[in-house]
């Protein structure tokens, strides 16, 4: 009878042909952009941070952290928010948010305060990242979606290095903070004015909610998500330190190959999405992407690996790494037990994603400890192992 119930009430994506508005879609990923911002402002102000409260950068480090913390806390709940009340309100809201909390931040008097403001940083950009996918999925015709979440998953490297680009340029961590909230809140209400809302469906909460988390794809593609995150961060976490070491590369030549595989990882975003939209099957892509992920990061920690192909593998599997994250996004609103609940189904897969994000640096840093840096190369392959079995009986259940 819920079942009945939930799917007679269809839906606000569009039906193919409808009218592709490429100015809501773009400003809606910008708007992923801007929320991205706030990600990267944290690593880049961390030296400055450390001389303004005299902390040490692991007292420092709660700052970068506390965003995917409040994603595995608030994921799925931010996801019935955008239900109820509709993903337009939901994604202005969290512009507001991350901006006011920005400002609050550049004003900061005591370290508890700025890291008080970045706790609510995490929330708004929560509502942002849950919120914007929902509403790509209403705006999108379902013959160009795979293409636009291509485009959409690459909303936060750009962020972070822009980010990256802009805070040298500043004279302090605080003007960053400010410059970030102003931008933020201008995209706000340019979303406000161009981006077409859509009411919310708030009969049916907890039965809808119940739902999704009974939804057998949706629950895998979440777990999908964070094994993905246990390969890409369990490698992005250590991978400056690692090429220093294993590749006797300086400093600056590390940064560069991080930023190159930082820039692989967008193009196989968009790349993922290319493919989809020529036809392959998600879960196909998926099975291909994690086996290759599997090899290509654990041949690139193998101790006998020479540096000359070290970086080859390390950006190989960045790219192809990429190729998940828009497959896994595109396919989170068709899991959804119905259609009007698709935001829910994103905010359930979005903690998976943050999940991954918690565990993967922790785990990694305990592997290479016991085992040296093959540790991270297990965790990478195990973790590959397990998105591919995932991805099999995703594809037996979809």
């Amino acid at each position: 009878m819920m079942e009945s119930t939930l799917r007679a009430k269809p839906t606000a994506p569009p039906a193919a042909g409808a009218t592709f508005d490429r100015w809501a879609i773009t400003l809606v990923i910008v708007a992923g952009v801007m929320s991205a911002l706030h990600v990267g402002k944290g690593p880049i102000a961390l030296p400055e941070m450390q001389r303004t409260f005299g902390r040490s950068p692991a007292d420092l480090s709660s700052l970068l952290s506390v965003f995917a913390i409040v994603g595995v806390i608030g994921g799925m709940a931010a996801g019935v928010l955008a239900q109820r009340v509709g993903d337009r309100r939901v994604l202005i809201a969290g512009l507001v948010i991350l901006a006011l909390a920005s400002f609050a931040g550049a004003a900061a008097p005591s370290y508890a305060w700025l890291l008080a403001t970045r706790i609510v940083e995490g929330l708004g950009f929560l509502m942002v990242v849950v919120a914007a996918p929902a509403a790509l999925n209403r705006l999108t015709p379902p013959e160009r979606r795979s293409l636009v979440f291509g485009f959409w998953s690459t909303f936060m490297g750009i962020g972070i290095a822009l980010s990256m680009l802009a805070g040298p340029l500043l004279d302090s961590w605080q003007r960053l903070w400010s410059l970030d909230g102003a931008l933020s809140l201008g995209i706000a209400v340019w979303v406000g004015l161009r981006v077409p809302g859509a009411p919310g469906t708030p009969k049916e909460t907890q039965a809808g909610a119940r739902s999704v988390l009974q939804s057998r794809p949706t629950v895998l593609l979440g777990l999908a998500f964070a094994v993905y995150n246990l390969q890409f961060f369990g490698m992005m976490s250590f991978l400056p330190a690692f090429l220093m070491q294993q590749a006797s590369l300086s400093m600056t030549q590390a940064g560069a190959v991080g930023a190159v595989t930082v820039l692989a990882n967008a193009a196989g975003n968009v790349l993922g999405g290319i493919i989809l939209q020529r036809g392959m099957t998600a879960a196909g892509l998926m099975g291909a992407a994690f086996l290759a992920t599997g090899v290509l990061g654990a041949l690139a920690f193998l101790p006998s690996m020479p540096a000359a192909s070290v970086l080859v593998l390390c950006v190989a599997f960045s790219a192809a790494a990429g190729v998940l994250p828009a497959t896994l996004l595109a396919s989170a609103p068709r899991s959804a037990p119905a259609p009007h609940l698709a935001p829910m189904s994103l905010g359930l897969v979005m903690q998976g994603n943050y999940l991954g994000q918690v565990v993967a640096p922790v785990l990694a840093g305990a592997l290479v400890a016991a085992f040296g840096w093959i540790g991270v190369g297990a965790q990478i392959g195990i973790a590959a192992f397990a998105g591919f079995v995932l991805i099999l009986g995703y594809r037996r259940g979809s």
